[in-house]
C-alpha cells in the first residue's frame, strides 16, 4: 500500500514504509544473494524515495515527545547513517539488521505514537504537516508561519470552549487570537498552563517577522525552537481538541 508523503501519517505507518523499502531493494539489489555488486544503489531515486521519508521522521521523532524515541534517537540515526553508506550496503545481511532495526524502534513505540497522534485535529495536522515540509527545505519564514498557525488554531478552540458566547472569536482573523488570549488570560479562564505561555510570547513576535516583509530573518535556531515547540504544546494531553474536526481559523 502506498501513502501520501506527508510525515505526521507516514510517522504512523514507518514500519509499512521500512517493509517496502527493505522488498524492494532486496528484490532489485540482491535477490537471492548475500551480496551485492553495486551498493552505490542507495544513490537511486527509487531507492531515495522512500528512504529519505523514513530518514527525514527519524531526524525529528524526538520532538513528539515519545519516551523511547528520545532514549533511541541516536542508535536510530546510526542505523540511518548505514543505509545511507555505501560502505555498509554491500552484505544483505548488513542493509536489512540496520532497517528492521529502525522499524522495531519505531514499533516499540507505535502504541504512544498513534495516541499522541490523536490529539491533532484534521487542519492541525495538515498545519503541521506543511511546517514539517517547509523546516526541511530550509524554508524558516514558512516554517514558522505554519507551525504559528497550527498553534492558533489549537488556541482558539480552547479560548472558544473558555468564552463559548464571545462573539468576536468567531469573527477573529488569522494572527491575533494569541494576542487576545496574553492580553486577557483570566478572561480564558487561564487555560494555557503557565509551560506554554513562553511559546504563545514567542509565536506573537515572530509571526509579524515570518509573514511580513520586513528587514528581520528568522534564525534557524529560532525556527528550530518554534516547531519543537509547537509539537510539544499540540501534543500535549491537557490541551485536546474534542471534537478532533471542530471549527478553526
Amino acid at each position: 500500500m502506498e501513502y501520501r508523503i506527508t510525515y505526521i501519517d507516514s510517522l504512523k505507518h514507518i514500519g509499512e514504509l521500512c517493509d517496502k523499502l527493505k522488498e524492494d531493494t532486496v528484490r532489485n539489489y540482491y535477490l537471492e544473494q548475500d551480496s551485492t555488486s553495486n551498493p552505490d544503489f542507495c544513490h537511486y531515486p527509487h531507492y531515495r524515495q522512500r528512504f529519505d521519508l523514513i530518514k527525514r521522521i527519524s531526524e525529528i521523532c524526538d520532538l513528539f515527545g515519545v519516551k523511547n524515541l528520545e532514549e533511541n534517537k541516536n542508535k536510530l540515526m546510526g542505523c540511518i547513517r548505514r543505509l545511507n553508506d555505501t560502505r555498509y550496503l554491500a552484505k544483505r545481511k548488513e542493509f536489512e539488521d540496520n532497517i528492521n532495526s529502525v522499524k522495531n524502534i519505531f514499533q516499540d513505540s507505535e502504541k504512544e505514537i498513534n495516541e499522541k497522534l490523536s490529539f491533532l485535529s484534521r487542519i492541525e495536522t495538515k498545519r503541521l504537516d506543511e511546517a514539517i515540509h517547509c523546516y526541511f527545505e530550509g524554508c524558516n519564514n514558512s516554517t514558522v508561519a505554519m507551525a504559528i498557525s497550527a498553534i492558533e488554531s489549537r488556541l482558539l478552540y480552547l479560548m472558544k470552549s473558555a468564552q463559548p458566547k464571545e462573539k468576536k472569536l468567531d469573527e477573529m482573523t488569522l494572527g491575533t487570537s494569541i494576542s487576545e488570549y496574553l492580553d486577557n488570560k483570566d478572561k480564558y479562564s487561564n487555560v494555557i498552563p503557565k509551560r506554554h505561555e513562553p511559546l504563545l510570547e514567542l509565536s506573537n513576535t515572530y509571526e509579524i517577522f515570518s509573514v511580513h516583509p520586513k528587514k528581520e530573518t528568522v534564525a534557524r535556531i529560532t525556527t528550530t525552537t518554534v516547531l519543537s515547540s509547537t509539537l510539544e504544546f499540540l501534543l500535549d494531553s491537557e490541551l485536546i481538541e474534542t471534537p478532533k474536526e471542530s471549527k478553526s481559523i
